[in-house]
């Protein structure tokens, strides 16, 4: 169990790309009173994770053959080669603005404008690495909350909560497609290399790359 209390300081919204999944966009749409394809349009951005894989078992598993060169020539410089099979993780993801901060982040008014309808990996943040650390502070040390005791609240390691909701959806886009998942998405995004920007990803490159679970 660790001590903890949220000083809504924004850092955690100023950091990272932050992944919505569909029953939360949803539910994020109607807080704004927005159709959910007119929320996605306006506030996210198509979200392509690569990571190095051997070919085959029972993820999300493509061809290099799939990824446009100019990916392909920044993970050679990134990992020293190419490798010939990258698990997939395609997902969409709120929008950044120039400072990185995520598009419902509002500085001047104590934080998260979709605060009630966040997404799971921000109500449970700084619990959500997929490493156990004896000491988070130590993991996120711009965290403010991780300075501050609360003795009426404790929070255990939820991090497996978001894991397995995650594992959820890409197992539902294995099985019925990205588009099968998502009813509508953004006209494009960005793409990493673990956790490297790679660069913009059109939405015709997006599904070129996850072409067999398109």
């Amino acid at each position: 169990m660790y001590d903890f209390k949220c000083q809504r300081c924004g850092e955690c919204c100023k950091r990272y790309y932050i992944i919505s999944l569909p029953g939360e966009v949803s539910a994020q749409a109607s807080l704004k009173g927005l159709e959910e394809g007119d929320f996605i349009a306006r506030n996210m951005q198509l979200f392509l994770q690569l990571f190095p894989a051997e070919h085959g078992g029972s993820r999300i598993n493509v061809s290099s053959s799939l990824v446009p060169r100019k990916f392909l020539d920044m993970i050679s410089g990134h990992a020293g080669h190419i490798p010939e099979f990258f698990l997939a993780l395609p997902m969409l993801a709120f929008r950044r603005r120039e400072d990185g901060s995520c598009t419902f982040y509002d500085s001047g008014n104590s934080g998260c404008t979709i605060y009630s309808e966040r997404p799971l990996e921000c109500r449970l943040f700084p619990f959500v690495s997929d490493r156990k650390p004896d000491d988070y502070s130590k993991l996120y040390p711009f965290c403010h909350g991780l300075r501050h005791k609360d003795s009426n609240k404790t929070y255990a390691d939820l991090s497996f909560v978001h894991f397995r909701q995650v594992a959820d959806y890409f197992g539902m886009v294995k099985e019925k497609g990205f588009s099968g998942v998502w009813n509508s998405w953004p006209n494009g995004g960005v793409c990493l290399f673990t956790d490297k920007l790679l660069g913009p990803i059109t939405a015709d490159e997006f599904f070129g790359v996850i072409a067999p679970y398109k």
